[in-house]
């Protein structure tokens, strides 16, 4: 049992790395992408020089832009040896500029829900990192049951550590449920951040600039939560049995300063 269980553990655990990766990606790309567009598309941008944004307008910036990289494509293809240096560089700089032109035009307002978006990421994101921590024992913790009970009993003391915070995430699970699908029935009924959603007809219960749906990025909580609940109960379960060893979870250890602090 506790075999499969801990196969289970990994696949999440696997699963959960492949999600930070994506997310992280993500982020990086849509806010990189709305830097550009900010420094750019305004006629007052600090990377082009006002000669030429008087006289090329919005143009200036993908033509500036395409002029940099073309210098640049030059002397990387030179320093490689490569033969048609100068029209193999000025064709990336031509290409460039076509691609930052063509990216002004099409968004002309620019990606203005990538802050919205990498909040919304970053709550999944944190969420998700916190499980990461429990399975790589990670997470800090207060390893005081080996230091003050006997040996015979220390490992019981921390299991039973384990169940309780597995018993706090669960509680926290909860919440999270109801703060997504809501409460009660009738007129008693709390609404849910599902229910907002849905009662518009989809119109509302989004974040703001955004059609992603505030539940979506609130049932990040009761996921998460779930899943720490599991981890800590699989680590009391093998903590209680002697399938792992107590100290597993040693803050300082895990941090790197358990000798400091002897020495």
């Amino acid at each position: 049992m506790i075999d499969t269980l801990d196969r289970v553990d990994g696949w999440i655990y696997r699963f959960e790395r492949w999600a930070v990766a994506a997310m992280l990606a993500v982020m990086g790309s849509v806010v990189f992408l709305d830097v550009v567009y900010r420094v750019s598309a305004t006629t007052d941008s600090p990377l082009v020089p006002d000669s030429l944004e008087a006289s090329l307008g919005s143009a200036a910036a993908p033509v500036w832009g395409g002029l940099i990289f073309a210098v640049l494509g030059v002397l990387a293809f030179r320093t490689r040896g490569s033969e048609g240096a100068a029209p193999k560089g000025l064709a990336v700089g031509a290409a460039f500029g076509v691609l930052l032109f063509a990216y002004i035009k099409l968004l002309p307002n620019g990606i203005v829900w990538s802050q919205t978006l990498a909040l919304s990421l970053t709550l999944w994101m944190g969420m998700t990192g916190a499980c990461i921590a429990a399975y790589q024992r990670r997470h800090l913790a207060l390893d005081v049951g080996s230091k003050l009970w006997p040996p015979s009993l220390a490992p019981k003391v921390s299991a039973l550590g384990h169940f309780v915070t597995a018993a706090f995430c669960l509680l926290v699970v909860v919440l999270g449920i109801l703060s997504v699908f809501g409460s009660g029935s009738g007129e008693a009924r709390i609404p849910g951040h599902l229910d907002s959603w849905v009662d518009s007809e989809f119109a509302s219960g989004t974040m703001t600039g955004t059609f992603i749906p505030k539940w979506v990025v609130m049932l990040s909580i009761p996921v998460g939560m779930l899943v720490l609940s599991f981890r800590f109960a699989l680590q009391g379960i093998k903590v209680w049995t002697g399938r792992e060893a107590l100290g597993g979870d040693d803050t300082l250890r895990q941090l790197g300063l358990e000798e400091e602090v002897a020495s």
